[in-house]
């Protein structure tokens, strides 16, 4: 188009600047560029599309710059740096921005909410869903949470170890049940994932029994399930069956069955199936999968972590950590104590952030 000398204008930009998202941020940048020099800047779609594009690769930096060029943001533009602040992180300000609103609809809650969610602040998310729920005046009005609401304060629920969460999720299965006509897929599947990591089993085989349309991810959550609440046999059985149906298992489902494996210590069809990641399926192992075989292998007392690093403080956490794990107290004992008898200190620990 440009070199046939035809000048794009305000409604070029937008459609263009949407495919740069899904290419590389320097085409974003030179398209930025392009519209300073031509004068369109100003217009909202391509205001609110450069955020987007900015929010999408991480550049908190220029699309906070974008947002403060708009002179009076309406509420898609509003939602857009909120998603900004969510997606990269910043979830002060995205909480800040949200209450400074004149306006906020049910994709301006759940985009703080499920900040929070991704970035560890269960508590926060569930608060703030709270607000939201209770919230009816003339600024809010009355908001109706969304698929991707339910889908966050239900993660949220899962993930926090407190008192009253099991309540709580309950409570959304109930609003769930009254007010949407059906439960979609990802919201079952948040159920399923919530009622197993609580211990609710039963409510958890319920709620996928109920399901008429089932994606992988409704397999990892009651496989996983059934693997965390000492069903390991069944877990087993329902992931040939997600097999038979012809779907295909990911990463996510090799950590459940291995679990299911290592909590069995079926060690002969863990190695199996460990080994058909890659030959069967074209999975490459992660770091989670090995993890599943070094603990499928502790349990069964297969296992000797020493020998492989006699002198690095991890492997004897680790292992004395297995062993405890299984209730062998006096094991783990022993191990800590031939650790302090060879000197060999604990280093700082770190934290490992898990992305879904």
């Amino acid at each position: 188009m440009l070199a046939h000398q035809t000048p794009p204008n305000s409604h070029t930009f937008p459609s263009i600047i949407k495919a740069a998202t899904h290419s590389c941020l320097s085409i974003g940048t030179s398209l930025d560029a392009q519209v300073i020099n031509r004068g369109v800047l100003y217009d909202p779609f391509i205001q609110t599309s450069l955020l987007c594009m900015y929010s999408q690769f991480g550049d908190l930096l220029n699309a906070c710059k974008v947002f403060d060029e708009i002179s009076h943001p309406c509420i898609v533009e509003y939602n857009a740096m909120l998603d900004a602040y969510a997606k990269n992180g910043d979830v002060g300000s995205a909480c800040f921005l949200l209450k400074s609103m004149p306006k906020r609809d049910v994709v301006s809650w759940t985009s703080v909410i499920s900040g929070f969610a991704k970035n560890g602040f269960f508590g926060e998310a569930i608060r703030l869903f709270r607000e939201m729920m209770l919230r009816d005046d003339a600024k809010c009005g009355v908001v109706k949470p969304n698929e991707a609401t339910y889908v966050s304060v239900l993660s949220s629920c899962a993930n926090l170890d407190e008192r009253g969460v099991l309540c709580m999720g309950k409570q959304i299965h109930g609003y769930i049940g009254r007010n949407e006509a059906r439960v979609t897929v990802f919201m079952g599947t948040a159920l399923i994932d919530f009622y197993g990591k609580v211990g609710c089993l039963s409510n958890a085989i319920k709620v996928y029994n109920q399901m008429v349309v089932k994606k992988s991810s409704t397999w990892n959550a009651i496989i996983s399930s059934l693997a965390n609440n000492g069903r390991e046999e069944q877990a087993l059985d329902t992931f040939k069956k997600m097999k038979e149906e012809g779907l295909c298992p990911n990463e996510v489902t090799f950590v459940a069955v291995l679990t299911a494996c290592a909590r069995a210590k079926l060690v002969e069809i863990g190695l199996e199936l460990f080994q058909s990641m890659e030959g069967e399926f074209g999975l490459v192992p992660l770091m989670e999968h090995y993890g599943c075989v070094v603990d499928l292998l502790a349990r069964a007392g297969l296992l000797r972590l020493l020998e492989l690093q006699p002198h690095h403080c991890g492997q004897y956490v680790a292992l004395s950590s297995i062993q405890a794990g299984v209730d062998r107290w006096g094991v783990a004992a022993d191990i800590r104590k031939t650790m302090a008898e060879a000197r060999i200190r604990k280093v700082p620990a770190c934290s490992l952030i898990d992305c879904i």
